[in-house]
């Protein structure tokens, strides 16, 4: 009998592998710009939360202020974000997405769509719910522990 564990880091080693390193059959944010987990994360945080601090990014996302900093910097260099007074405090600076930014953050989201309904597909209809229902529970619980 085979450890559960290990089949279940080979599943979603290959699917990261599929999902976020390959380019070819899934093409991240449509092929539009290569995947970056930072990035990425970085720009549906800052679209669901515009005005933003950097501290708030950088607490979601789970890096180092620094780290954060980094990623707004190359992002504003590539046209994705903007800075921008904050609306209640004087000293800090609010996070939005550019048009630019917008258009990507909806290509990725599209795009990540896509993937799903694809793993979607290869499940039997009458299994989905559940394990929909089962990753939920996993990322909950394991995104409440943080």
């Amino acid at each position: 009998m085979s450890d559960p564990a290990e089949e279940l880091l080979e599943g979603i080693g290959t699917l990261l592998r599929l999902f976020t390193v390959s380019e070819d059959r899934f093409p991240p944010a449509e092929g539009r710009i290569k995947y970056n987990g930072v990035d990425f994360n970085a720009l549906r945080f800052i679209a669901d939360n515009p005005g933003c601090k950097s501290k708030e990014l950088a607490d979601f996302i789970g890096i180092a202020p620094t780290t954060a900093q980094s990623t707004i910097d190359r992002l504003i260099k590539r046209g994705f974000v903007s800075r921008g007074p904050h609306k209640t405090s004087k000293r800090a600076v609010a996070l939005t997405l550019t048009d630019e930014g917008k258009e990507v953050q909806a290509a990725i989201h599209r795009q990540d769509l896509a993937n799903m309904r694809t793993m979607l597909s290869v499940v039997p209809e009458n299994e989905r719910e559940k394990l929909v229902a089962q990753i939920s529970a996993i990322s909950k619980a394991l995104s409440s522990r943080t």
